[in-house]
């Protein structure tokens, strides 16, 4: 691993937002900013069946998410396409995980099951379109 993607690896690994983009029908930009996990070269963004971006990205699943220091000067942009996973038992560790990033863990595996079952939370998994040491950034 080159230190760039260990220094990448490193920043995607602290809790921040990501700014979700998808295309919106009539061909104008929706973003949103969003917790995220990166994880076994996938991004997870949770959302619920009731959002916008989960009608938007069931119609055109390309995405582009920008992770952003403005303090340190540093950003991470990556086109992608976005997989809806919907089963909330396959998506629970990643639910998980992505709770504890920031700092909201601590409640049992059943709870959280419940909860995401209630909610109708789904998990968009995003596969990056080019390897990390090509994704456009700066500060790395």
């Amino acid at each position: 691993m080159t230190d760039k993607i260990a220094a990448m690896d490193t920043f995607l690994g602290e809790p921040r937002n990501a700014i979700v983009a998808g295309v919106r029908k009539d061909g104008r930009p929706s973003m949103t900013p969003n917790w995220f996990l990166w994880q076994e070269g996938r991004f997870y963004i949770a959302t619920t069946k009731t959002r916008a971006k989960y009608r938007l990205f069931s119609n055109d699943a390309r995405v582009q998410l920008v992770i952003d220091d403005s303090t340190g000067f540093r950003y991470v942009v990556v086109n992608g396409t976005v997989e809806i996973g919907d089963d909330v038992d396959a998506g629970l560790r990643y639910f998980r995980a992505l709770r504890e990033k920031h700092g909201k863990g601590g409640q049992s595996i059943e709870d959280l099951r419940d909860e995401m079952i209630r909610d109708q939370r789904v998990l968009l998994i995003v596969t990056p379109d080019a390897p990390q040491n090509d994704w456009l950034c700066m500060g790395f």
